[in-house]
């Protein structure tokens, strides 16, 4: 047991309930946006605080000042192809809120971000490959999993899905995938009706969703 009991929201903007259930609680949180934990009576917000907070909570951060700093890199090498993937995919100059306005002159070129985007996605799936040769980022054993394993998973979850050519590049990252989904409690979850009627990558609005 990880001893959290956290009020963590399942993608609480796609649905007329859950954005009104993310507004209300707007306001009362440290920068109000999304996402955001309640654990107790601690609010964290921003993908990067939630996730280092949930690492520490629940044994995921390495102690070890070396592992901690690859751990680091690998995050933020995710954080960056995950805002190049969203540039890819969500015109930035369409008003997506109600009363925004929208640009009368920019133009979004999807299929020339999207070809520059694999081009990206390639060349630090070779990199990150190296990183993965033992299995688990720091190790071969179950034991040796970090917070950064699961970041790198749930994105390139994705970008397979995006960019599945890609991945041709990197062998030993696919096995490390597969190696997580075979994780206690991970196949359970993706098998579990939850997981099955919420899963999406991006939302509607975007120029390419699933």
């Amino acid at each position: 047991s990880s001893g959290i009991n956290a009020e963590w929201p399942l993608r609480p903007g796609m649905s007329e309930d859950g954005f009104k259930t993310w507004m209300s609680r707007k306001d009362g949180l440290p920068l109000g946006n999304l996402p955001y934990l309640v654990d107790g009576d601690v609010q964290v917000t921003q993908s990067a605080a939630v996730a280092r907070y949930l690492a520490r909570r629940i044994g995921l951060m390495p102690s070890d000042e070396k592992d901690l700093t690859l751990c680091e890199m690998v995050e933020q090498e995710v954080y960056d192809l995950k805002l190049r993937m969203s540039i890819t995919c969500y015109d930035p100059y369409k008003s997506y809120m109600p009363g925004a306005p929208a640009s009368e002159i920019g133009k979004h070129d999807y299929d020339f971000l999207k070809a520059a985007f694999e081009k990206r996605l390639r060349e630090r799936l070779e990199q990150l490959d190296k990183l993965y040769e033992k299995g688990f980022l720091l190790g071969s054993d179950e034991s040796k999993i970090c917070y950064a394993d699961f970041l790198a998973y749930e994105f390139m979850d994705h970008a397979r899905a995006f960019c599945p050519e890609c991945f041709e590049v990197a062998p030993n990252f696919v096995r490390f995938m597969g190696l997580f989904e075979g994780l206690k409690g991970v196949k359970e979850w993706q098998n579990g009706e939850v997981y099955k009627a919420g899963q999406y990558i991006n939302s509607p609005m975007a120029k390419w969703a699933k």
